[in-house]
């Protein structure tokens, strides 16, 4: 059984996943360079959802162990403490490479509680 507090916190990652998504369809890497509020809206979905994995439960991390949680959260910890020296191409891959199956993950693991 999900704990209560998961299931919101996997509802909410899955919202700013669509948004990086949305946001993300269309852009070249040389567009997210030169779009300094386009990076920032960005990464703070990024930070979101950094923070929200934070709060998942160890069971749930533990059992659902395809996504690297560890480094989720510690990419909300590099944009939210040094963004200055944040590598926009990392980012920008993240939201190519990863953001979807994140998003995906999350439905799978609400799924396969029922939800």
């Amino acid at each position: 059984m999900l704990d209560v507090k998961d299931k919101g916190r996997l509802f909410q990652i899955i919202k700013h996943c669509l948004k990086i998504e949305k946001k993300m369809s269309d852009v070249t890497l040389e567009d997210f360079e030169d779009d300094e509020d386009l990076r920032e809206i960005i990464c703070f979905n990024i930070f979101q959802i950094g923070e929200l994995a934070k709060g998942l439960t160890i069971e749930l991390t533990k059992k659902y162990n395809e996504v690297p949680w560890k480094e989720i959260k510690g990419m909300r910890d590099v944009i939210g403490h040094g963004y200055g020296t944040i590598d926009v191409e990392i980012v920008y891959n993240t939201t190519k490479d990863n953001i979807s199956v994140l998003s995906k993950y999350c439905e799978k693991i609400l799924e396969d509680n029922g939800i």
